[in-house]
């Protein structure tokens, strides 16, 4: 029998109890915390540790570029892994990939904790770490879309923002549990054993974290929303190649207004640890716990981005966080330079901080502008695309300029052009705050 694909959600959802909201915000919150746990740790010590046990061979700019280079090789898998997941995701359900990517960055995770140094097996040490960091990222790519998609289909209407952003308070959730493990490990052992061996801990303790997360994953239930695509004959056969046919424009649009964020976070939370701790001086412990004050912060931040959105647009919130942002960036390498804890601490809380208000947007700003169809794939792909051209070369790039051109002001500029794109692009961008999003069923072509 053949039903309209605009026809209200509850008529195609099978007769059954679903999860219920709140157990799909934790099992999605907690699995995203550890993943970006695993995957932020490395981003941690690719700037303070693992040159030195990586790398010895180079230079010291050398070797920063190389451990950099590996950390991008996360970042290049994530499409990869986005594209794996999405014909699983929208053709058999979110809860299996949100399972499959959290077993493997476990297993990942482990596996780089055991990965002896250069001075043990020399170029099989560094050959292995960036095999493992592609595994890292071939998960992540996986896993970020599929739980935010999920909470955004069990959410009402009135709080589809505020549940995408109790999914990605994951990231700084992450990042604090990344800083307080390396300053307990700092404190306790010494930058020279944090170095030899001390490093190796965090990532033990991801693998028990995602065990856990696991554990509750596996009870939940799919959408109500993905069960009414099925119900309609929604399905696609190639989900990633009929929302890139029909959505292309919103994709790269999307994916090049999200850009200066996700270059703002790899900037602050990776670069300017290495330029902290390499040109200033200062030292690990100090530059972790600026980074775990920020993050407390950004527990608080995510959500309030989520809530606004709600009340008064997804745009709106997105043109505040860059603009904030990209200010923040003009005196942020200065406030670096004073190397006065509350200085830098004001230059992470204008740059990053307002990123993270953004972060509290990203699943509802890049969800709904799918179908439930292909809204895994539609997502996924903005998101991957946007981690592939910017997240990944950001450090590398940065590191890079500041050799070349020895002045953080390139670096600055730089990041000031993806701003001003940014917002060109944002003002020419729909509004999907108040878009029809539960009977969103099936493709209908580009939102301009």
């Amino acid at each position: 029998m053949s039903q309209s694909p605009n026809q209200d959600v509850a008529t195609h959802v099978p007769h059954r109890r679903a999860s219920g909201i709140g157990r799909v915000l934790l099992g999605g919150a907690l699995g995203n915390t550890m993943e970006w746990f695993d995957f932020l740790l490395y981003g941690a010590l690719a700037g303070t540790v693992f040159p030195a046990v990586f790398f010895p061979a180079a230079s010291p700019t050398a070797a920063l570029l190389q451990s950099f280079a590996t950390y991008g090789v996360g970042f290049i898998a994530r499409p990869l892994g986005a594209a794996w997941f999405a014909r699983i995701s929208d053709r058999v359900g979110r809860k299996p990939t949100m399972v499959i990517t959290l077993t493997t960055m476990g297993i990942a995770s482990v596996a780089i904790g055991l990965i002896p140094g250069y001075a043990t097996i020399g170029v099989w040490a560094p050959v292995a770490l960036v095999t493992l960091r592609f595994v890292q990222g071939f998960a992540l790519g996986g896993e970020g879309s599929a739980a935010m998609i999920l909470a955004l289909e069990y959410a009402s209407d009135r709080r589809r923002g505020l549940a995408g952003a109790a999914i990605n308070m994951g990231n700084p959730g992450g990042q604090v549990i990344v800083s307080v493990f390396l300053i307990i490990a700092g404190a306790l052992l010494g930058d020279q054993e944090l170095q030899q061996w001390g490093w190796r801990i965090p990532f033990f303790f991801g693998g028990l974290m995602a065990i856990l997360g696991y554990i509750i994953r596996r009870s939940l239930e799919e959408s109500p929303a993905f069960q009414a695509a099925q119900a309609v004959g929604g399905e696609q056969r190639t989900p990633l190649v009929a929302v890139f046919r029909s959505q292309w424009r919103d994709i790269v649009r999307t994916a090049t207004i999200w850009a200066p964020n996700t270059a703002c976070g790899v900037v602050v939370t990776t670069y300017a640890l290495s330029y902290m701790t390499g040109t200033l001086g200062l030292s690990t412990t100090t530059t972790f716990s600026l980074l775990l004050t920020l993050n407390v912060a950004g527990l608080g931040i995510v959500p309030l981005g989520g809530w606004l959105s709600d009340r008064f647009g997804r745009k709106r919130v997105i043109m505040l966080a860059l603009s904030t942002s990209a200010l923040g960036f003009c005196v942020f390498f200065p406030l670096l330079d004073t190397r006065a804890w509350p200085a830098i601490l004001l230059s992470m809380v204008l740059t990053q901080g307002a990123q993270l208000l953004a972060v509290g947007v990203l699943a509802s700003f890049f969800g709904e502008l799918f179908p439930a169809s292909v809204r895994y794939s539609g997502h996924a792909a903005v998101y991957t695309l946007n981690n592939l051209v910017t997240g990944g070369p950001t450090p590398f790039v940065a590191a890079g300029l500041l050799a070349l051109t020895g002045t953080p002001w390139s670096v600055i500029v730089l990041l000031l052009v993806l701003y001003a794109l940014g917002i060109v692009l944002l003002m020419r961008s729909p509004e999907t705050r108040w878009a029809p999003f539960a009977t969103n069923l099936t493709l209908k072509g580009s939102l301009r």
